[in-house]
């Protein structure tokens, strides 16, 4: 299957360095809007260790991964909702209250599973139709650019990570730090009813690590660049450990996002 893939381009920033020149002010670099570029997709799949159909649309995703890139299409498995599981002396659940918090916040209890939102648009619970909203999501454009830089202490188990947004943002606009973890094996019902304990879930979201609903940017045109500092719990493991970043607002959904991983 042929792999098509948007790149996410970064644009040029301000902070070039100047030379120690002589430089008029008014003949210095200003800041430079950055042209469209592919926006990537955002799927927040809202899923649960006790929901059988839950393994077939992680296969699709997986589909929609090989077919336009990682970088293109970028999944969040948000585990959550009545079909959510936290554990028990035997098996590890995956369900936080941190991951709980928006299930409340975009649906209730009759709602089925899986589901999925794609760049924070309408809720989507027919799998077997997801490729038909990746492909009309992966021609859309943004202004929006993002990087992020991480680093890791293995000897204290902490990260940072440097978030840059540079574009026209707007107001009430929000950036959002995950952490995910792949290749967690765990106990998962499958769609013949069977369970397996040692299903390998990926890109589980395991921290919220600005908040439900992240920062608010302030400005309406430029730069926007913050740190952030937060521990890997003893639980994970940092080699399978990605951030994902994104902005969104509620008029637009998802302007834009990444995903980095947390350790190279």
């Amino acid at each position: 299957m042929k792999t098509i893939k948007k790149p996410l381009l970064w644009g040029g920033l301000v902070g070039l360095l100047l030379s120690c020149s002589n430089i008029a002010e008014d003949e210095r670099l200003i800041y430079v809007a950055p042209a469209e570029v592919g926006r990537a997709v955002l799927i927040e799949d809202f899923t649960g260790q006790r929901c059988v159909n839950c393994p077939n649309a992680t296969e699709k995703i997986h589909e929609l991964q090989e077919l336009y890139g990682e970088d293109a299409v970028i999944p969040v498995a948000i585990h959550c909702g009545p079909f959510g599981f936290t554990g028990n002396k035997k098996y590890e659940g995956l369900k936080k209250d941190a991951t709980q918090a928006y299930w409340d916040a975009f649906f209730d209890d009759s709602q089925g599973q899986p589901v999925a939102k794609f760049n924070r648009g309408a809720a989507n619970d027919d799998y077997q139709n997801w490729s038909s909203v990746v492909a009309q999501e992966v021609q859309k454009t943004t202004n929006v650019s993002l990087n992020a830089e991480c680093t890791y202490n293995e000897a204290t188990r902490t990260a940072s990570a440097t978030v840059t947004t540079l574009g026209p943002i707007g107001e009430k606009v929000h950036l959002q730090l995950w952490l995910l973890e792949d290749n967690i094996e765990a106990m998962q019902l499958l769609p013949d009813g069977s369970v397996m304990t040692q299903y390998v879930h990926n890109h589980v979201l395991r921290d919220v690590i600005n908040g439900t609903w992240g920062d608010e940017l302030t400005f309406t045109d430029g730069t926007f660049s913050k740190n952030y500092d937060f521990t890997i719990s003893e639980n994970y493991k940092p080699e399978n450990c990605s951030l994902v970043a994104f902005v969104y607002d509620e008029t637009n959904g998802v302007r834009q996002v990444i995903k980095k991983k947390l350790t190279e």
